[in-house]
């Protein structure tokens, strides 16, 4: 394999050969023969791999030439796309060896037919007619059935969860147009690929449905690789516990009434038991109140009437739930609706009990459009460990951010795995020559008053010396807006997360030229500008998840009551990571150079500061903005 991996990686190589502007890197070529090394021997491996290495490249090839089934997972669907759809097709003329892969995402991406002919003739949908048409035609023409394919639905649209299946309203074999199930051929085709692209979200699914005996998404593998995954751990952690949120309770009274309607229109008690439901968890979302919040669920049970509105809630549920126990013999779906009826009361009931369990977290996450209450475990590595003993496949986890101060324990002690090679391959970049970071020297904590009017200040200034070209990122939206704010009439244009799409935001930023853009943690990674379009990145502050998330809270309770160190085991190596992620935004590309600004005077004067600054590149440093103002000249005049 050692002699394959070299004709394609190598000076002159295949991928030389078939990719325009394609450089040979010893990094890449190292990673790409230790992966296909795993891949042989079936062992586990943790990889880091700097920005520039070229790990995309790196694990396909090996995962391609192995012959082995190789499942995929990456962070979200955006990158799912660009490796099913950009990358394997590239590596399918280099390579030029035949293989089949396959694209699978999770069952709300897909068109149901049985839900869109519902969706026709329910009299509520009626102002939607003309797109419920197009969807009927683009139905017969697509061959996936993903709806983000065409842009045929906006995201966001209301239309989308009422044109999609959930595991809840799934019919299954008993549905009219199981033959045509777009799902189905989805996870038909990813049977019989060799690779086959998923994301986190529907690995840890599959993970959760298996661990309970509950089926399975995905096929059969003999070898997982995890990309991004350093987002691992907290995407599991969603997934490992039990919810119940309001959009399945009102999406089971909607269904209740459609399906009444179709196989028992004599039983118009349904229809009451579900108004009547529908009406107790408007009342149940009111008694949390109206802010925006994630929250303990002690809390929330604390506040007047919130005990109360739950048990006329269960009470009206189990109504509706008796009732559709009568209906069931009348159709599949009413027998669908009576089974999750029960499933969503078993959940509730868990709630109500306010039993403790120490190995749970239990939380709700209040939304203005809705809530769902939360049980998430305290620690996800007993089960992640015992989900790879179950599969004794390679594992391998790759990120350009996995170590804190160049050690992996963080990493593996979440997913609790006791035995794995691990290696790091550094960023080709010359961090040296292509880079500059300033920490200027701020006389207050960030917990000070004054301390925005210098992060202002200190925006004006980089964004003056840059021209533009200028990222802020935020550890919250009050700074984010305040600083937005101060910089209403700078000279260049002015992107804020919030007034438009991600992906509207970068565009308008790449097109300028000379753009400045405001944001929060969905911009700290994910995103790949190149070239002089983006030549400074300024940080706020260091990064501390806050002290309020409910899940967080827990964990250090936890670790604080058998005599650990939260901070040092929790709160540092977690910011030291999202930290990594944002200064990665800076240097895509060995033709780039920029200024990295990190404003929080902690990372000198407090003592774990130091754990941050070992994990940062080989950057010179500064704290005399003039040496910033010289650094941008230099470049200017070379150019």
């Amino acid at each position: 394999m050692e002699e394959e991996i070299s004709r394609a990686f190598g000076e002159g190589g295949l991928l030389s050969q078939h990719i325009k502007g394609y450089a040979p890197r010893p990094q890449q070529q190292e990673m790409a023969n230790t992966i296909s090394e795993a891949l042989s021997k079936s062992t586990v491996l943790i990889a880091e791999a700097g920005t520039g290495t070229g790990k995309t490249f790196a694990y396909l090839v090996p995962a391609i030439l192995s012959g082995q089934k190789v499942i995929i997972s990456t962070g979200t669907k955006n990158l799912q796309d660009q490796l099913f759809h950009k990358d394997i097709p590239t590596l399918r003329k280099a390579l030029a060896m035949p293989f089949q892969a396959a694209l699978l995402k999770g069952r709300s991406n897909y068109l149901c037919h049985y839900r869109l002919h519902q969706a026709q003739h329910d009299p509520l949908l009626t102002s939607h007619s003309d797109l419920l048409y197009d969807l009927m035609i683009w139905s017969g023409e697509t061959r996936s059935g993903d709806l983000s394919e065409d842009d045929v639905l906006e995201e966001g649209s209301a239309l989308w969860p009422r044109v999609t299946s959930t595991i809840d309203n799934c019919l299954g074999s008993d549905c009219p147009n199981s033959a045509e199930c777009f799902i189905s051929e989805a996870r038909k085709r990813a049977q019989e690929a060799n690779i086959v692209v998923v994301n986190h979200h529907l690995l840890m699914s599959d993970m959760a449905l298996k661990s309970n005996g509950q089926g399975e998404v995905l096929p059969n593998a003999d070898a997982y690789i995890i990309d991004e995954a350093h987002q691992l751990p907290n995407i599991a952690t969603q997934f490992l516990g039990n919810r119940i949120s309001s959009h399945q309770i009102q999406e089971l009274c909607r269904d209740t009434v459609r399906e009444m309607a179709q196989d028992a229109p004599d039983m118009q008690l349904l229809q009451d038991h579900a108004d009547k439901t529908e009406s107790a968890l408007r009342t149940f979302h009111s008694s949390l109140g109206d802010k925006e919040q994630r929250v303990p669920w002690m809390s929330l049970l604390e506040k007047m009437g919130v005990e109360n509105k739950l048990t006329d809630l269960i009470d009206t549920m189990e109504g509706l739930s008796q009732q559709l126990s009568l209906a069931a013999e009348r159709g599949k779906g009413l027998e669908q609706c009576h089974n999750r009826s029960e499933v969503l009361l078993q959940t509730l009931h868990f709630f109500d009990s306010k039993q403790e369990d120490s190995q749970l977290v239990l939380w709700g996450d209040v939304r203005q459009n809705g809530m769902t209450l939360h049980a998430t475990p305290q620690n996800i590595s007993e089960h992640f460990q015992q989900w790879i003993d179950q599969k004794p496949q390679s594992w391998i986890f790759t990120s350009a951010t996995l170590t804190v101060a160049g050690k992996f324990n963080n990493f593996s002690d979440q997913l609790g795995i006791s035995e794995a090679d691990s290696v790091v391959w550094p960023s080709p970049f010359d961090f040296e020559k292509q880079s500059l970071l300033y920490m200027p020297n701020i006389p207050v904590d960030p917990s000070h008053d004054d301390y925005l009017s210098h992060i202002i200040q200190i925006s004006k200034d980089m964004i003056t010396y840059s021209q533009g070209r200028t990222f802020l990122l935020f550890t919250s939206y009050r700074a984010l807006n305040s600083v937005a704010d101060a910089l209403a009439n700078i000279d260049y244009p002015l992107m804020v997360q919030g007034r438009s799409s991600k992906s509207n935001l970068l565009s308008e930023f790449r097109e300028h030229g000379n753009a400045v853009l405001l944001g929060t943690s969905s911009f700290w990674e994910g995103v790949d500008v190149r070239g002089e379009a983006l030549s400074c990145v300024l940080i706020d502050k260091i990064p501390f998840s806050a002290p309020d998330d409910p899940i967080l809270q827990a964990k250090i309770d936890y670790l604080r009551e058998r005599g650990g160190n939260p901070f040092s085991a929790i709160q540092i190596p977690s910011a030291v990571i999202q930290l990594k992620q944002g200064i990665g935004r800076l240097i895509r590309d060995h033709s780039d150079y920029g200024v990295l600004v990190l404003c929080d005077p902690r990372f000198l004067t407090k003592p774990y500061g130091k754990y941050f600054l070992r994990s940062l590149p080989p950057m010179p440093i500064t704290q005399d903005k003039a040496d910033v103002k010289v650094f941008f000249e230099v470049r200017e005049t070379a150019a």
